[in-house]
């Protein structure tokens, strides 16, 4: 198809201005004319009929007479005189237009007949027509007919044919008439067209095509108007619009120039400013470090005297020699101590959570005995303010959850501690019950709700703040960190919970204080069923003065199908004294710490000689007086396990059964340069059974290891080593340890256990990359020396991770991948030399992918970048056939830009060949690094 006739039907598109003037005008009169054309051409053709009809019956009118009279002759003179009856025929046919004629009986027999063809037959004659018929089609023309009937009743038609030419004739030349007519319209209407394009059309397009050229650089140019009319004005306006285009983008041009000016001096300031953020930065990164530094340093001098404390408090609490007294003092100290290791615990942890290096550990602990340890730790400081504690904790709730116990317990102990420090009086309720439980977890709801002094509505914007308390009076008054809610908030984020406050006054007018509460998620165990003891032959007669306690304690006991029956006051507790059995082995009277209790035990023991508990603090209950009475006590905050002790009969100060660990045989070298922790280690291994070495500092340590090894003696079977010394660091004591190992033949590497105080998170990877086994924060506990001892000391110590990673080097193809050449050329570094080798290892992928592209584009000169950029970084890490095949690679592809010679197909087959050498070698090298990077990230 043309160009021309594409232009032609794209302007007959109905989206055009030409087709819809086509479908809006020609159509329309294309229609009318088809239906006038037919309906005159109809028209004329029932006319002219109507002519012929009428023609005809003028003929057979005019002939009716001489037709009777032939018919009349026709049946009375014989057949010598018909001439006459023919003269009648011949006259006849002097008719214009007639072709033939006959006289035809009834019985259609034709009696006379003239004209063309006039013995043919006639059409049927409709014989129940008494009257003219016609016409009645034959051939080109039509038959009419007249009945006829003379004297004697004889009856005959007069049949004639008239011609249908004329009628032909007539409509041809109406036909000319229409279509010269049509023509004539169609001419008309194409002059119209004509106009109608040239008046509004054409100048549409020209505007079109004009603001088609129009752009940023002819906005000023002249536009040509040669429309008239509205088209006129309308192109004079877009001329218009034009102009202040023109003109508006002249002052935004100015302006961006203007604006450009000003961003390059901002520009420059910025770099000003930059330079000074970069050294505000550079400080601040120096003074983070320092911080980190002194976190270490603070740690270590905080936490070594607590081990002192803490040891010691366990030596005495093993005698057997101490007094109930006694053991009371010490489980005192030792809470306290554990108190302010809490505290130090506080300003790490902020540290950790702000660097974001702590991290949450996940193991399974006893939720009830949890919140409990943490109320009886506070006991003594809610005993000195005469302060009532009670937790609830919910029937439905698990026993036994998967999580945090520490981090866990420690949110709960800024909360009830704070709690304790901003209530003078009345009471501290903790409960637990369940918020949302699914499948294998569940979302536990924990309020610690006091009768403090509340908090005022600006001073609640400034909790979980950092650094905050109520305010300042409050501060002086209380003291504190102000890190406890801070800390808290950060650590029930990460438990995938949430923390808030609740004005208790605004649930109740009445209500003092303030309740804070948090939701901490954890798994658990479907299986688990809750299993309440049977003590359904016990009775229990009680009094108990606070009510959340007397409320709690009538649950456990519905729970436990015990024989219940609460006494209202004092008076009312000895009238049913004389109703209880005075020798009843299932009887059991608990009484609320009064405020002299050795009278109200007196005054009982008149009264009643059974089993007397006494519900009060541990500090406030005297355990002498109990003995002299024969009362058991019960501590103050009520617990479901020392409620089941109580019922049970179980003694108070039964200590548990330790694990039996008989440590004969060992030798152990501890390494401390505070001697205080040394004689509490080498007491507690000394029950054990083992023998300890003791050393001052890591220079001594090693020169033990050392003379040791070279008088041929059985090697220590396991050293504690102390982190932080003065001269010689436990970290350097290691290295240099590990090194003396690595020179000795057959000799097993000892493990090296880590005695740390410092608590920052990655602390635990530095000390395992530079040689040592595990470690141990202190305070160290009996249970923890029992587990390394465990662990580390039995014969299968040979599948350490030492002994691994020296199996795994020794596996290794030398030539492929030569670790110890690594760490030389890392400066005897392995965290070093490990970040090189992965370095080189990521960057293999890229590297081959660009090579083969490289060679397929043949860009050689490029490739030789590749090649060398690839043997630069093979020289920093010990893969020596990898860094011999890169320096051949790369010395052949150069020999090309060298001589100046161009790459024909041996060269090009040449490279390819040496490239897939280059990436067997890689395969190999990968498959290598892979190991030590897998073992390493192991252990």
């Amino acid at each position: 198809m043309s160009n021309i006739n594409k232009k032609l039907f794209k302007r007959l598109d109905l989206n055009h201005a030409y087709g819809q003037l086509i479908a809006l005008i020609f159509v329309p009169i294309t229609i009318l004319a088809c239906v006038g054309a037919a309906l005159v051409l109809t028209e004329t053709s029932n006319a002219a009929k109507s002519q012929q009809k009428q023609t005809a019956i003028a003929i057979l009118t005019r002939n009716d007479i001489p037709a009777q009279i032939a018919l009349t002759q026709l049946s009375s003179m014989p057949w010598t005189f018909f001439q006459s009856p023919t003269n009648f025929m011949q006259n006849m046919m002097k008719e214009k237009g007639l072709l033939r004629t006959a006289l035809i009986n009834s019985n259609e027999v034709n009696l006379i007949s003239a004209g063309f063809e006039s013995q043919s037959p006639w059409p049927a004659i409709p014989t129940h027509n008494n009257s003219f018929f016609g016409p009645i089609k034959s051939k080109d023309s039509n038959v009419y007919g007249l009945p006829i009937q003379d004297e004697s009743n004889n009856q005959a038609w007069l049949l004639i044919e008239l011609d249908n030419q004329p009628l032909q004739l007539a409509r041809y030349r109406v036909m000319i008439v229409l279509v010269a007519t049509g023509l004539l319209t169609l001419l008309l209407l194409l002059l119209c067209l004509n106009f109608y394009s040239r008046r509004w059309i054409a100048p549409m397009y020209e505007i079109r095509m004009q603001l088609q050229r129009l752009n940023v650089d002819t906005l000023d140019q002249h536009m040509v108007i040669n429309s008239t009319g509205e088209l006129r004005l309308l192109q004079r306006d877009i001329a218009n619009v034009v102009k202040r285009l023109h003109f508006s983008f002249l002052e935004l041009k100015e302006h961006t120039e203007q604006t450009e000016d000003d961003l390059r001096r901002t520009l420059d300031t910025l770099e000003v400013q930059n330079i000074t953020y970069r050294q505000a930065r550079d400080q601040a990164i120096s003074a983070n470090q320092s911080k980190s530094v002194f976190l270490a340093n603070i740690s270590h001098e905080l936490r070594t005297p607590l081990n002192s404390i803490d040891g010691f408090i366990h030596l005495l609490l093993r005698q057997n020699t101490l007094s109930n007294e006694q053991k009371l003092y010490l489980q005192t100290i030792r809470k306290s101590s554990a108190h302010l290791l809490a505290l130090i615990n506080d300003v790490l942890d902020f540290s950790k959570i702000d660097a974001g290096k702590l991290e949450l550990e996940t193991a399974p602990f006893n939720l009830e005995e949890a919140i409990y340890d943490v109320m009886d730790m506070l006991s003594p400081l809610a005993a000195q303010k005469h302060i009532d504690m009670a937790f609830y904790f919910a029937d439905d709730l698990p026993i036994f959850v998967i999580g945090d116990a520490l981090r866990f317990k420690q949110i709960l102990t800024n909360l009830i501690s704070n709690a304790i420090k901003f209530t003078p009086d009345g009471e501290i309720i903790v409960r637990a019950r369940i918020e949302h439980d699914d499948i294998g977890q569940c979302l536990i709801h924990f309020s610690v709700q006091d009768s403090g002094i509340g908090l005022s509505g600006t001073d609640r914007k400034k909790l979980f703040e950092s650094f905050s308390q109520g305010d300042a009076s409050v501060t002086r008054q209380f003291g504190g960190t102000g890190l406890g809610l801070a800390i808290s908030k950060q650590l029930v984020h990460l438990m995938s919970g949430h923390i808030g406050f609740e004005d208790n006054q605004e649930r109740a007018p009445t209500d003092k204080g303030s309740t804070f509460w948090f939701t901490a998620k954890f798994e658990v165990n479907e299986n688990e069923e809750v299993i309440h003891p049977d003590f359904s032959q016990t009775q229990v007669l009680s009094y108990i003065a606070h009510p959340a306690t007397a409320s709690i304690l009538r649950q456990y006991l519905e729970n436990y199908q015990v024989n219940h029956d609460e006494s209202v006051s004092i008076l009312d507790l000895f009238s049913r004294l004389n109703q209880l059995p005075k020798q009843q082995q299932d009887t059991w009277l608990i009484v609320d710490h009064s405020g002299d209790t050795e009278a109200l035990l007196k005054e009982i023991r008149t009264r009643y000689d059974g089993k007397i508990a006494i519900y009060g603090y541990q500090m406030s209950l005297e355990p002498d007086m109990l003995l002299e009475y024969k009362a058991r006590p019960l501590y103050q905050p009520l617990s479901r396990t020392a409620l089941i002790d109580l019922l049970n009969n179980h003694h108070q100060f039964e200590e548990p059964e330790t694990e039996e660990f008989d440590g004969k045989g060992l030798h152990i070298l501890a390494v401390d340069d505070h001697l205080p922790n040394l004689i509490v280690l080498e007491a507690l291994l000394g029950e054990l059974n083992i023998v300890t070495t003791k050393a001052l500092s890591g220079k001594e340590a090693l020169d033990l290891v050392q003379a040791r090894s070279q008088q041929h003696k059985t090697p220590y079977d396991l050293i504690f080593m102390d982190i932080q010394m003065p001269v010689m660091s436990g970290m350097d004591t290691t290295r240099a340890i590990r090194s003396l190992e690595s020179t000795l033949e057959n000799h097993k590497p000892i493990p090296i256990i880590a005695l740390t105080a410092h608590a920052l998170a990655d602390e635990k990877q530095k000390l395992l990359k530079i040689g040592m086994d595990d470690y141990v924060t202190k305070p160290i506990q009996m249970e923890q020396i029992i587990q390394i001892l465990t662990q580390w000391t039995n014969k299968n110590f040979t599948t350490n991770h030492f002994a691994e990673k020296s199996s795994v080097i020794e596996a290794l193809d030398p030539n492929i991948l030569n670790w110890q050449q690594c760490i030389q050329l890392a400066a005897n570094k392995e965290d070093l030399a490990l970040d090189l080798l992965k370095m080189l290892t990521d960057s293999f992928s890229s590297d081959l992918e660009e090579m083969e592209q490289l060679i397929e584009l043949e860009d050689f000169p490029q490739l030789e970048h590749v090649l060398h950029r690839l043997h630069g970084a093979t020289r920093y890490v010990g893969t020596p056939l990898l860094q011999e095949t890169t320096g051949t690679f790369e010395h052949f592809v150069s020999t090309l830009r060298k001589e100046r010679k161009m790459a024909d197909d041996l060269f090009i087959q040449n490279v390819i060949q040496r490239f897939d050498e280059l990436k067997t070698v890689i395969q190999h090298v990968q498959d290598a690094a892979q190991h030590i990077l897998d073992h390493h990230v192991t252990n």
